[in-house]
């Protein structure tokens, strides 16, 4: 059978792409009829209409509701996990699977997207038999943006509301950006970002209908950071990622949806062809799963893995200052372009990850 190509090309004004996020009660109301009628958003209010083309969007308070005063930090959305829904792409191997036995452990109501059919029973045998009524894999390709709402229909009819999305499916494309050719870096592309905007822009609008404290997670990697050797385009793509976490984190600061960027050092995953002796310096995915569900817990922004690459960071972070104009500027037009271009989650993060470290099994 000839496999549906990602439809990739669609160009989106980043405006429309809100305008369709906070279209929250179609979106449920889409749920409710393709799970029989078990979405529980029912009586979320009408729909706005869509606007015309060219329209102005309407002001952020009416489509997302009120962010925290200047200078304060979103508060945490997801403290409790027991009994909630996680959904986890490409949640049968490695990294994903290790977060989804965490989410387990935690309580939760786990459906694992796969592609592949012969990765499915070995990580169910993975679960503790008490956990296996709770514990559900569906074939998702994140690519296939009708097969999110077919996949939200379905973990609606058998556990409810979703309250935890972890875009978690990527392909390690490992290949210099000048050498890729065009379907390289297209592979790439759809999965590794387009597939998380697919998973964002079809979860988003369920949650917000619902209410109910929510959160997603975007795996980028240290990629993400700081760009690896022969990995260009698989770190354009974990770049890309990160950025778009972060502007998530800015546009839905007012809303019942945390947000978090995951970016992971070396774990044990089937992704990573390990060199002989590496093995064993690998970080278990059961304990990346446990420090994302800390980090959704305590809803941090940055959720690492691995501290040893606090110099390297350091270095780009250094170099890109270092980098800017001494030159004077004007006035005016330094308040004009903070109004754009200065995000309000830095400082409130910088605050909340100052004080004492915690344990993440905490």
């Amino acid at each position: 059978m000839k496999r549906k190509q990602p439809n990739t090309t669609q160009v989106v004004d980043r405006r429309q792409i809100l305008g369709g996020m906070a279209a929250s009660a179609g979106a449920a109301a889409m749920l409710a009829q393709l799970a029989g009628g078990t979405a529980r958003a029912a009586d979320a209010p009408p729909a706005p209409a869509a606007p015309p083309p060219g329209a102005r969007p309407p002001p952020r308070d009416a489509v997302l509701g009120t962010p925290p005063p200047a200078g304060q930090r979103q508060q945490a959305q997801l403290t409790d996990l027991k009994g909630k829904t996680v959904y986890i792409t490409g949640g049968n191997t490695g990294i994903g699977l290790g977060i989804a036995r965490a989410a387990a452990n935690a309580g939760m109501n786990v459906v694992m997207g796969y592609i592949q059919d012969d990765q499915v029973e070995p990580a169910m045998k993975l679960f503790k038999p008490e956990q296996k009524s709770r514990v559900i894999a569906i074939r998702h390709d994140v690519t296939d943006r009708d097969g999110w709402v077919k996949t939200l229909a379905q973990i609606n009819a058998k556990f409810g509301n979703l309250h935890l999305l972890v875009n978690n499916a990527g392909i390690k494309t490992l290949r210099q950006a000048s050498q890729v050719d065009a379907r390289g870096w297209d592979a790439a592309v759809a999965v590794n970002f387009t597939g998380i905007f697919n998973g964002t822009s079809a979860v988003v609008p369920h949650m917000l209908a619902h209410k109910e404290g929510s959160h997603i997670v975007t795996t980028s990697s240290m990629g993400g950071i700081l760009p690896g050797v022969n990995a260009g385009v698989y770190t354009a793509t974990k770049f890309a990622a990160c950025g778009l976490m972060e502007a998530l984190r800015v546009e839905l600061m007012g809303t019942n949806i945390g947000t978090s960027v995951f970016m992971p050092g070396g774990v044990s995953t089937d992704n990573i062809a390990s060199e002989a002796g590496t093995e064993a310096l690998m970080m278990d995915p059961l304990e990346a799963g446990e420090r994302v569900l800390n980090g959704v817990k305590h809803n941090d922004l940055f959720i690492f893995t691995h501290p040893e690459f606090k110099p390297g960071m350091k270095e780009r972070f250094d170099a890109i200052l270092a980098s800017e104009p001494t030159d004077g500027f004007p006035e005016a037009r330094a308040k004009a372009q903070t109004r754009v271009l200065t995000a309000p989650p830095y400082a409130p993060e910088i605050i909340h990850r100052s004080q004492p470290r915690r344990s993440y099994r905490s």
